[in-house]
């Protein structure tokens, strides 16, 4: 993970109020410090400010603190539906960690599939009806004649080897008039 997504990361959890209280007075230390994290966290406000005054306040129950504040002190609990709170193993940066790995792997397998409909789609199928590409350009090697293809340049082997493709790809990708001009200009040669 980059040191700008780091900060972006740190920079969320502090507006959404999800670090604890220890990390939570370090990153506002840091942020006196750090013109990069603390502009991160002025955009993350900006960006979330809008959603607070769309949802209502929310006040709590008068003995939900009174409920609290016992179940911290350690005496009874007022319930016995209520489950004690399990600290979690993983810290809040692993979790954001693992939830931007998470997101990249999935938009990587959505590329892998796009990827290989597009090689499928893109596979030549269409082949100029009445040819058969692959015999007429091995016939085409195949009935050189060996006396003058040995009296023949390097270049200009290069040269008929280079038509000789762009024949078979014609061929291959349906273009007729193309495909038959070239392979008569070969035949020519021979």
């Amino acid at each position: 993970m980059s040191e700008e997504e780091e900060i972006d990361g740190l920079a969320a959890e502090y507006v959404l109020g999800s670090l604890d209280p220890a990390e939570r007075s370090r990153v506002d230390d840091r942020r006196k410090r750090d013109g990069s994290l603390a502009f991160a966290i002025e955009a993350w406000e900006r960006r979330l400010g809008p959603l607070i005054d769309r949802v209502p306040g929310v006040v709590p129950p008068a003995h939900l603190l009174d409920a609290i504040v016992a179940r911290i002190s350690g005496q009874a609990a007022p319930s016995k539906r209520s489950a004690a709170a399990i600290p979690s193993p993983v810290k809040t940066g692993r979790r954001w960690g693992l939830a931007v790995g998470a997101g990249a792997l999935a938009a990587c397998l959505v590329l892998a599939v796009a990827w290989f409909f597009y090689v499928q789609s893109d596979t030549p199928t269409a082949h100029v009806a009445g040819m058969d590409c692959s015999r007429l350009y091995k016939d085409f090697w195949g009935n050189l004649d060996r006396g003058k293809y040995a009296r023949l340049s390097p270049e200009q082997l290069a040269g008929l080897s280079r038509m000789a493709l762009r024949a078979y790809d014609a061929c291959q990708a349906g273009d007729e008039v193309h495909a038959k001009s070239l392979f008569l200009r070969l035949g020519g040669t021979n």
